[in-house]
């Protein structure tokens, strides 16, 4: 099941090119409480997911892309992943991403994953602001992981368990920005500018996709394709991030994991305003976002 956060203030299942109103049905049956968000839904999820399956087949209304918002829009935290992807290609189309390959250990890169504010989160169709003072912006395409229940301690091989669904971030980075030259210590002042963690169109439930290491990922800008990879060419995959972050501290339902960008920083392209960046996961969907100056 796709589930949308939709203006003003809703929430819809995404059927084909329809989407179907559910968060006054949801409410009237007492399922969810008035005006509740995404993070209500995926909490009770297990609770509501028959009245849901049940109003996925009522009548709905065009899917309009400038109805989205970000699915969601308030977790308790985003941590993101660096350098995990394999690379050590120079050719788009190549699934490990381009640039030299990792020499940093898979362990060491677990504890490289850094933390981006909520307050940077954007909706699909919002402009990405290119703050005061930076201006080597860059995005970076990756696949998110959704996170379904309070998990604390859990293993690799129960990870799943703890997975609601899969989203698309584009993890954004003001590369130029300040004076520190310490490129890994300044990540999350970096990254952390509002409108640099937009996610969406919507949340793909795990159940729709089996696989989430055999997903194309693909991004343009302006209508040029600029990345392209798979994501079987994780170095730490979703199990062993999601198990790792687990010891270090509890996930709640609506966190956010962003497993890694393929493609080394030299093959990305810095954004100025005016650009038009399409990003688009298999079996997820795909969102359109601008770029513009920060006022």
């Amino acid at each position: 099941m796709k589930l949308a956060t939709i203006k003003p203030s809703d929430l819809a299942i995404v059927k084909n090119d329809t989407l179907i109103p559910v968060g006054e049905a949801l409410s009237r049956e007492g399922a969810l409480p008035k005006g509740a968000t995404m993070l209500d839904l995926i909490d009770r999820y297990d609770g509501v997911k028959a009245t849901l399956e049940r109003l996925a087949a009522t009548a709905g209304a065009k899917l309009d892309a400038q109805w989205l918002k970000p699915p969601v829009a308030r977790p308790s935290k985003i941590w993101a992943a660096a350098g995990n992807y394999k690379r050590g290609s120079a050719g788009l189309g190549d699934a490990r991403g381009r640039g030299n390959a990792a020499k940093t250990s898979p362990e060491e890169l677990l504890e490289n994953i850094f933390l981006k504010p909520p307050s940077s989160i954007a909706g699909p169709q919002d402009n990405i602001l290119i703050p005061k003072n930076a201006d080597s912006i860059f995005s970076e395409l990756e696949l998110c992981v959704v996170i379904g229940k309070p998990t604390r301690h859990i293993s690799k091989e129960r990870a799943y368990e703890a997975i609601f669904g899969y989203t698309i971030m584009l993890d954004v980075t003001a590369r130029g920005y300040g004076l520190s030259k310490n490129m890994s210590g300044t990540r999350s002042v970096r990254k952390g500018f509002e409108t640099f963690s937009p996610i969406g169109p919507w949340i793909t439930t795990r159940d729709e996709i089996p696989d989430p290491h055999n997903l194309w990922m693909k991004l343009w800008i302006n209508g040029e394709l600029k990345q392209s990879a798979k994501t079987d060419a994780m170095i730490n995959d979703i199990a062993t991030q999601v198990s790792f972050l687990s010891q270090v501290t509890t996930l709640y339902p609506g966190d956010l994991i962003t497993t890694g960008n393929p493609d080394s920083p030299e093959f990305q392209e810095k954004l100025k305003p005016g650009d038009v960046l399409k990003a688009e996961i298999e079996g997820i969907g795909a969102m359109s976002l601008g770029v513009a100056k920060a006022n």
